[in-house]
């Protein structure tokens, strides 16, 4: 094991520590003391930290304690208020990715084998895509159109909401991914970085939330019995659809034939440019580390281009460094000027 692969465990140890720091303390310990461990080995020179002093670093930004060889691109504290924080939220979903993935497309698979074998399959596939990206919670019969079709079970995507994201009795939906905000902290903001760069970013001010760029104000909703999407999907479908969808709009009404999810999901968009099609693969990932890691094992006989948040363009370069064969990466914007390049609209 080298020195990126224990830095990559020491990382996924202190985001599964903090967010167990938040509820269960005990049980955080045995992570730490390993962590600690890990960072000792990753900086010998270093006098070992103890346990409880690690815990109390987890509140400070880990740009002020962790090098950046060892954190990559992640920033802020894990824990604001006794609260994982939104980085500790996204290390835990990006380090953990292969193995999350595998569990949500083995649930995803099951959806495209059903369609496969309809005639109205790619439909069928496309409104249950298109659901997920645009419920990120639901009330149960909101589902009956995408789910009852297909013979799905609600269970495998949506999930209780817990206690902690509820407010006096109310939901605070982020508006741009309908997700619920944990309103806990004065500061509240989506985990999204995609949504915070939307200005999903609140002050919390009685039963309500004030928006800290436009002053709009965010109301809350009654939680009843609704579900929210699982945090995996909401993670790797819902964020990138959300892409995918603004791209799709852009190229649209620039006059571009764009088909989303094509043939049971062989791709997120395909465009046609001319007499010829491109397959496109939006992301939307805090680390740009984890990201490149991902592209490198893309097969080169899948060529497509890789689309990231325009907000994302200084990682370019890196991304860029770790393509295979055929495969590009491109900002939403420089994608757009890409297919401009090439061919005119129809």
């Amino acid at each position: 094991m080298d020195n990126t692969q224990y830095a990559q465990g020491l990382l996924s140890l202190l985001a599964q520590g903090a967010t167990l720091c938040a509820t269960d303390r005990k049980k955080a310990f045995p992570l730490l003391q390993r962590a600690s461990a890990l960072l000792w080995r990753l900086e010998p020179e270093r006098s070992p930290v103890t346990t409880m002093t690690l815990e109390r670093k987890l509140s400070l930004p880990i740009e002020q304690w962790l090098p950046e060889a060892i954190r990559a691109d992640y920033s802020g504290p894990l824990l604001c208020s006794n609260m994982a924080s939104q980085t500790c939220n996204e290390m835990m979903l990006e380090l953990n990715a292969r193995q999350l993935w595998e569990t949500i497309q083995a649930r995803v698979n099951r959806v495209k084998q059903a369609c496969r074998l309809r005639s109205d399959g790619d439909t069928l596939y496309r409104n249950f895509r298109l659901f997920l990206i645009e419920h990120g919670v639901i009330t149960p019969s909101q589902a009956r159109d995408a789910f009852v079709p297909l013979n799905l079970s609600l269970s495998d995507f949506y999930e209780p909401i817990p206690l902690h994201l509820r407010h006096n009795g109310l939901l605070y939906l982020c508006p741009e991914c309908h997700w619920p905000l944990n309103t806990q902290r004065h500061e509240v903001s989506c985990d999204s970085a995609w949504c915070r760069d939307k200005k999903s970013l609140f002050l919390r001010d009685g039963t309500r939330l004030v928006n800290r760029v436009n002053n709009s104000h965010l109301e809350g909703q009654e939680a009843q019995e609704r579900l929210m999407l699982n945090p995996a999907l909401w993670k790797f479908t819902l964020q990138p659809g959300l892409l995918e969808l603004s791209l799709a709009h852009a190229l649209t009404e620039r006059g571009y034939e764009v088909e989303l999810w094509p043939n049971v999901d062989r791709t997120d968009l395909r465009i046609r440019i001319g007499q010829s099609t491109q397959d496109i693969d939006a992301k939307v990932w805090v680390s740009a580390h984890e990201l490149a890691k991902h592209i490198e094992q893309i097969p080169s006989d899948l060529p497509r281009w890789i689309v990231i948040p325009d907000y994302q363009k200084q990682n370019i370069s890196l991304l860029r460094e770790h393509c295979p064969l055929g495969v590009r990466v491109f900002t939403q914007s420089q994608c757009v000027q890409e297919v401009q390049k090439h061919a005119s609209p129809f």
